[in-house]
């Protein structure tokens, strides 16, 4: 059981770091990664509840909670395909939580990939603060982050501090790795925009050519 657990949590760690370094490369993340890797998550659960290590019940919770959870966000448009599929490879690899990590409060949520949902989500969120911070560096560099935009509403600057930062157009990748939060006005000039429409590649590039 301690061995099988080992194996599920290497697996999910290579999984999940493979999927990020093909995203960060290239914006996109192949389906074959969770065939690959769900298939032994699959037929590790098949073998737990066979073996009657794990309760069917016990173990279909979780991976259709999961399942259901991120269909239902994918749905409303806050989840993409990938992230569709990422969570539910994760939630057959992971049902449950692993007896060789001891969680630091001793408290853990019952469906297991629900926790990791949110871990991943508190993560994400914290990357705002280190964008937060390179902007305020470089603000007292004395950068001008706001020029052409003194009239913009103080709040919709505070967003962007958290969400993105002030580069040279020379060193702008483009669509799809980064979208312009800065577009033509048709009153001239320029205006923040807080959501980049990121399904509009052909608008981005225009707005960085």
């Amino acid at each position: 059981m301690i061995q099988l657990e080992a194996v599920r949590i290497l697996l999910s760690a290579t999984m999940l770091g493979y999927a990020s370094w093909s995203d960060l490369r290239t914006r996109e993340v192949s389906d074959l990664t969770w065939i690959v890797f769900g298939a032994p998550g699959l037929l590790m659960d098949v073998y737990e509840v066979a073996a009657g290590k794990v309760s069917p019940l016990n173990l279909a919770v979780p991976v259709l909670f999961s399942s259901a959870l991120s269909f239902a966000l994918g749905y409303l448009g806050l989840f993409g395909g990938a992230d569709f599929k990422a969570f539910v490879a994760l939630a057959v690899l992971q049902p449950y939580p692993p007896r060789l990590i001891r969680p630091v409060l001793g408290v853990v949520s019952v469906v297991y990939p629900l926790t990791v949902f949110s871990n991943s989500a508190l993560a994400g969120a914290s990357f705002g603060l280190v964008l937060l911070f390179r902007n305020m560096s470089a603000a007292r560099r004395g950068s001008p982050l706001f020029e052409g935009h003194e009239s913009e509403a103080p709040w919709r600057k505070l967003i962007i501090l958290f969400s993105g930062v002030r580069v040279r157009l020379e060193s702008v990748r483009g669509p799809p790795f980064q979208y312009p939060l800065e577009v033509p006005a048709e009153e001239g000039g320029r205006r923040l925009v807080l959501m980049p429409d990121i399904e509009d590649d052909e608008a981005a590039a225009e707005v960085f050519g």
